[in-house]
């Protein structure tokens, strides 16, 4: 039993019912050596041989009594590795859509607080692929990686698991109320000012003064993060995405050529996230159009950006995405500008680093989640971005049970005034993007994933015209 640090609090007190704090992952899994497809009982079998490589996985959280003191990890007494491993199956071919319906349900899903903060299903196909959706509260992320509770089973350098066993697991005594507001007694006497941040958060439950509570709460825990927020002199419009969410989502994929993005670096002398930022701002322009809501600004998107793999540090770049310019190459250009102006002083790593540091695409996988958490809690509903965009570099993490990866889709958070993330994880065949929106701030996604594809054929037409 130990207690959270004070970053992994605010974490969990930045979350709401409608803005939740993890992240998932849907992996599509090839057939083994034998082709066949992996089964519940090898999973669960898999998992449970490993799980004393990731003892966080039975930690769960227990709060204490008005939040008069930071929460504590407690060894779960009553773990139930059936809760969290569980088998889905997409309900007939009919629907082309009905697997991205059930990921959208279960990514909106919030995590039990009461059990580890973890899940993982084994989702059939109805053409028999098997499919692993792994969902895990950003909390854990750090420790364990975006894999979560697959990290111990294909694990490597990095990870966040030691591989060694230290002995038979213990389960701890679940402490009383009592208990927690007695050591909640003796942090005050140690710490006051800490004891002064946890009187605010119990004060946020009480009308007026818990929205000056909050505003305070929000002011201080901004300066626990190391981001680097790059300054945007241009108004950020507002459109159909930038309001406040709510409880359900839509999730779309698609799967794009790392290879021709590549033949547009190289041919542009530009950055590979360069690239990826105009095939993204081109198929948001279109969707503009369609919807008539197209501003005469730019749209701005917040993309996280690893400048220090081995401290975890983290720049935050405010990009405008030149939405206003038709032509794909000045758009291009323009975003390249802009990516080297605010760039200059955070000198991030390139993406063949990141993914050559053992460990690096995780802690950013890991960073970009709090960064969208945190960032303007007090501001939420009039951040200075529109969109939030994350580039991971993907790593060949090695088969899981003895089934590689074919496709690894990462599904972010929203947040009020934010209801739309893109996230993409590079490897050196494809790149697999991943949207998550609000349900009813964006009824088309599919239009939006759809139409990346076509702007990347535009833009290396261009290119290539040029």
């Amino acid at each position: 039993m130990h207690q959270l640090s004070s970053s992994e609090t605010a974490l969990l007190a930045a979350e709401t019912n409608t803005n939740l704090g993890h992240q998932s992952l849907c992996l599509e899994l090839a057939p083994d050596s034998d082709g066949q497809h992996l089964t519940l009982t090898r999973l669960r079998s898999v998992i449970e041989e490993n799980m004393h490589r990731a003892p966080s996985l039975r930690r769960r959280v227990r709060h204490v009594p008005l939040e008069l003191d930071d929460p504590w990890w407690i060894e779960d007494p009553h773990f139930d590795l059936d809760y969290h491993v569980r088998h889905l199956a997409v309900p007939g071919a009919s629907d082309p859509d009905a697997l991205e319906q059930l990921l959208a349900r279960l990514h909106e899903r919030p995590l039990d607080r009461n059990r580890p903060l973890w899940e993982l299903y084994l989702i059939e196909n109805p053409d028999g692929a098997s499919i692993l959706f792994v969902k895990v509260h950003i909390v854990l992320i750090e420790e364990l990686g975006p894999l979560g509770p697959l990290s111990p089973v294909v694990a490597g350098p990095g990870l966040g698991v030691d591989g060694v066993r230290n002995g038979a697991w213990r389960p701890d005594m679940v402490p009383t109320d009592s208990d927690l507001l007695i050591k909640a007694a003796w942090s005050t006497v140690r710490s006051p000012i800490r004891s002064g941040r946890h009187l605010l958060q119990a004060y946020r439950r009480i009308p007026v003064v818990g929205e000056v509570s909050r505003l305070i709460l929000a002011a201080s825990n901004s300066s626990m993060h190391p981001v680097e927020r790059a300054r945007n002199d241009r108004p950020v419009p507002r459109v159909a995405f930038n309001r406040t969410v709510g409880a359900h989502r839509r999730v779309a994929r698609v799967t794009l050529s790392v290879d021709r993005l590549r033949e547009i670096r190289r041919q542009q002398d530009v950055r590979f996230h360069d690239v990826l930022l105009t095939v993204i701002s081109g198929a948001l322009r279109h969707w503009l159009v369609l919807n008539d809501e197209l501003p005469s600004e730019p749209l701005v998107a917040l993309t996280p950006l690893l400048v220090d793999a081995d401290s975890d540090e983290l720049g935050a770049a405010l990009v405008p995405l030149a939405t206003h310019r038709h032509d794909a190459l000045r758009r291009l250009d323009d975003i390249s500008a802009s990516m080297s102006e605010l760039t200059l002083e955070l000198e991030p790593q390139s993406a063949q680093s990141i993914s050559n540091r053992a460990g690096a695409p995780s802690a950013l996988a890991g960073a970009a989640a709090r960064l969208l958490i945190t960032t303007g809690a007090g501001l939420r509903m009039m951040p200075p971005f529109n969109v939030y965009v994350v580039n991971i570099p993907g790593r060949d993490e090695g088969p899981i049970a003895g089934h590689d990866i074919v496709r690894e889709h990462a599904m972010c958070p929203i947040t009020d005034g934010c209801g739309l993330s893109i996230s993409a994880i590079s490897h050196d065949h494809r790149v697999d993007v991943t949207l998550v929106a609000d349900r009813d701030l964006i009824t088309d996604l599919e239009v939006l994933a759809e139409r990346l594809e076509i702007e990347l054929d535009v833009l290396h037409h261009e290119c290539a015209a040029s």
